[in-house]
């Protein structure tokens, strides 16, 4: 792999993703679905449609989602201003309304986004640089956390 990653992006982007996209919005993704989702949005500039598949954490009805390596990828900025989107979670479509959280605007909300993501996938403390003990407040100001409000 290269020393950037950009192989394993490749990779996911156009070999895994493809096949894991229908799946999660079929009867399979109920299942499959439990942590990953397919988010369809439109481009901000092009208007184009595109999809791609997240881990996401749901706390009634909100979902937030940690692009991780948000400097990186550029999806989530075409989310500064809020915007609908649809989003299949565990197999059934939902649309809502996302906007991405910048953490240097806004930590306190960062924070609070990370606080419910990282309970529901412990996992991600690492990628974050966040065990047990560390106050989320000290890492809000360094994340994004996409933040969406699906309607009722």
């Amino acid at each position: 792999m290269s020393a950037d990653g950009s192989r394993g992006f490749w990779v996911t982007n156009h070999l895994a993703n493809p096949l894991l996209r229908p799946l999660l919005r079929s009867r399979a993704g109920a299942r499959l679905g439990r942590k990953l989702a397919v988010i369809r949005y439109r481009g901000r500039h092009t208007g184009t449609e595109h999809e791609l598949i997240v881990q996401y954490a749901r706390h009634d009805d909100r979902v937030w989602v940690m692009p991780g390596q948000a400097d990186r990828k550029t999806w989530w900025r075409n989310l500064r201003q809020p915007a609908g989107v649809d989003v299949w979670l565990a197999g059934r479509r939902r649309h809502g309304t996302a906007v991405a959280i910048d953490g240097r605007q806004h930590p306190a909300e960062v924070a609070e986004g990370l606080r419910q993501y990282l309970a529901q996938l412990p996992r991600a403390r690492k990628a974050v640089g966040a065990d047990g003990q560390t106050d989320l407040s000290t890492i809000a100001p360094t994340a994004v956390m996409v933040r969406i409000d699906l309607d009722p």
